[in-house]
């Protein structure tokens, strides 16, 4: 009996996949966990490695059909349920091809052994693939070779000239949607139909955490981490959401699913979309713990080296799109999530402080979309309050006993950030 090859869940809200290039052909023999397709999904680019070794007996969808997740795709012949079969190098009328292509050395002929997602990540870290030498079948350049070359050499950013030419003299340009593209569209045009979004912004004194970063980011660059105010963000939510768990809610049918765990993601902004990368049980790290992560998952983002499980779970989203200089937005709530947190830029203005004096204070506007199906206005400005709170008072929250917390977990070995 053949055994399938099954389009893999690449995220939780993720129901289909792209198929971008076989890798093989019918026929061909295959090794166990040997790539056998590129795939895409609105979330992530990857290859499915064959579950045995055998021969590819039969590829049920052609390039470019996009399908739902744990369709099968294609069924191979595995060597152990025919009783160890010799398993040729190749079919005769494909071992013949194989030849006629390798024979010829010229470089249109090997450009096309180069799968789509190496060309478009070569075309993106401006790598020359002539410098790589492949480990995949028959000397196949892969992903990881090209991630690889990229994590040991230096890339040059400027584009190509003849680029560059092509962008002047064309007055217009056809931009072809990519799987990422077009079922990010998708997703959140479902969002706005399915959900009834409603968006309450508050705005928020970050001075205190400003003053802050200052003492702790000299000290803390020598160890590789650079605070900014997304780790401050991320652990204020999270206590939030522990208080206010209609947050950390999903709407069925049946009624609201409340999760009694605290999977944050954070939207990343990459050159072909918008990635979520997911930070597990966000509400038990510190803040050293959680500054490490958000680099760490913003890094592994841009250089797509991201998992399937670095994209799965997450209960509750924040995006933060003040880091190009926007003041105030309105996120679209990522399904079946119930809300999306919103950080502005942080910028100094004056502000009426007690007395009515006037001081010069570092502000920043958070914006909450939420589900008006699941809670009401009164429940969302009750939770950003609560996340303001903390924010604004950080010099006495920071040094302020968290039991609940504490009974899990011990100060960081560097001593910083008072009880974490």
């Amino acid at each position: 009996m053949p055994i399938d090859v099954i389009m893999p869940q690449m995220g939780e809200s993720v129901a289909e996949g792209t198929i971008s290039k076989w890798l093989v052909h019918e026929g061909d023999t295959v090794e166990k966990d040997q790539p056998v397709v590129e795939i895409s999904t609105d979330k992530i680019d990857t290859e499915v490695p064959s579950p045995v070794k055998g021969i590819l007996k039969k590829i049920l969808y052609p390039e470019g059909k996009t399908v739902p997740v744990q369709t099968v795709i294609a069924q191979i012949e595995s060597a152990e349920q025919k009783g160890g079969m010799e398993i040729p190098e190749k079919r005769p009328e494909f071992a013949k091809k194989a030849e006629e292509v390798k024979e010829p050395e010229r470089t249109e002929e090997k450009e096309k052994r180069y799968s789509p997602l190496v060309r478009r990540l070569a075309r993106e870290y401006h790598v020359n693939l002539e410098e790589i030498k492949g480990t995949g079948e028959g000397g196949r350049i892969t992903k990881k070779d090209i991630m690889d070359y990229v994590s040991l050499k230096p890339v040059i950013s400027a584009p190509p000239p003849e680029e560059a030419e092509k962008r002047v003299v064309e007055r217009e340009v056809l931009v072809p949607l990519n799987p990422k593209r077009r079922l990010t569209a998708e997703r959140m045009i479902q969002s706005k139909r399915a959900a009834a979004h409603v968006t309450t912004v508050f705005e928020i004194d970050m001075t205190n955490i400003e003053r802050y970063r200052e003492i702790h980011n000299v000290i803390l660059k020598k160890e590789g981490i650079h605070f900014t105010y997304l780790p401050f963000i991320t652990l204020a939510a999270a206590r939030a959401l522990r208080e206010y768990p209609i947050m950390n809610s999903s709407w069925t049918d049946d009624g609201i699913l409340q999760k009694n765990y605290i999977n944050i993601g954070m939207a990343v902004s990459l050159e072909d979309g918008l990635i979520v990368p997911v930070i597990r049980d966000a509400d038990k790290k510190d803040l050293l713990q959680l500054s490490r992560e958000i680099q760490d998952l913003a890094k592994r983002s841009r250089e797509k080296k991201l998992t399937p499980e670095d994209v799965q779970g997450g209960t509750f989203t924040i995006t933060n799109y003040g880091i190009n200089g926007s003041l105030l937005g309105t996120p679209v709530i990522l399904l079946p999530q119930v809300a999306i947190l919103g950080a502005g830029a942080v910028v100094k203005k004056p502000v009426v402080i007690a007395g009515d004096a006037i001081a010069i204070r570092s502000m920043m506007y958070l914006s909450l979309s939420f589900d008006h199906r699941v809670m009401d206005g009164a429940n969302a400005d009750t939770f950003l309050r609560k996340i303001k709170d903390i924010l604004e008072k950080w010099e006495v929250f920071s040094h302020k006993k968290d039991t609940s917390y504490e009974k899990e977990h011990t100060a960081p070995p560097t001593g910083y950030g008072g009880v974490w």
